[in-house]
């Protein structure tokens, strides 16, 4: 005789199990995998990390394996993938679109109780997007800022050398830093003309 997993049972089941779990009408073996799994979903609600989620459900369940515990957590998942499934971006976007619909639908009316829709949901909108923030980061502020190379040869005083104006630097010079830069290899002439070139 051939049994039924879990996820082949009757969804009413496995509800009714949930709600009155001592006239529940599966068998042992599955009262306990579905308490296990329930277990687990409240774990990841409370601990979305799964590692965690599972070092805590062994703890419980200390009779399982690591494995079995790994999959009572994707098996949870599963089930119970409302919370753990959302898609968060969707329903924000959803959200956004909505309040903005209804602050334009109440302009078009014009009403005292229409002003008061648009202030509530205004302030909607401002928790929705949230406040700007005080320091917007500045997509040029590499540009603004001085970058050095510092070079110590020998354990004497260090050089800092401007990136800026490297190429502004003697060619002797140049290949006198290539040398001690990268020792044991020696650039030829055609390799220090394109570095001056470029």
């Amino acid at each position: 005789m051939t049994h039924k997993a879990l996820a082949d049972q009757n969804y009413e089941l496995i509800k009714q199990h949930i709600l009155d779990p001592e006239n529940s009408q599966l068998p042992e073996n599955l009262k306990y995998q579905l308490d296990r799994i329930v277990s687990a979903t409240k774990l990841l609600d409370k601990n979305p990390v799964k590692k965690n989620a599972v070092a805590l459900h062994r703890r419980k369940y200390s009779d399982i394996s690591l494995a079995l515990a790994y999959r009572d957590l994707d098996y949870a998942g599963k089930m119970f993938n409302t919370y753990h499934k959302f898609d968060w971006d969707v329903w924000q976007n959803w959200l956004l679109q909505n309040i903005v619909e209804t602050i334009h639908s109440a302009q078009n009316d014009g009403s005292v109780q229409a002003m008061k829709i648009i202030t509530a949901a205004q302030a909607n909108l401002i928790k929705a997007i949230g406040e700007k923030p005080t320091d917007i980061q500045d997509p040029n502020r590499h540009e603004k800022n001085q970058f050095f190379l510092t070079i110590n040869l020998g354990g004497k005083q260090p050089y800092n050398i401007d990136l800026e104006n490297m190429d502004k630097l003697p060619p002797a010079t140049l290949k006198e830093l290539n040398k001690v830069l990268f020792a044991g290899r020696e650039i030829t002439d055609v390799e220090f003309d394109e570095m001056l070139d470029s």
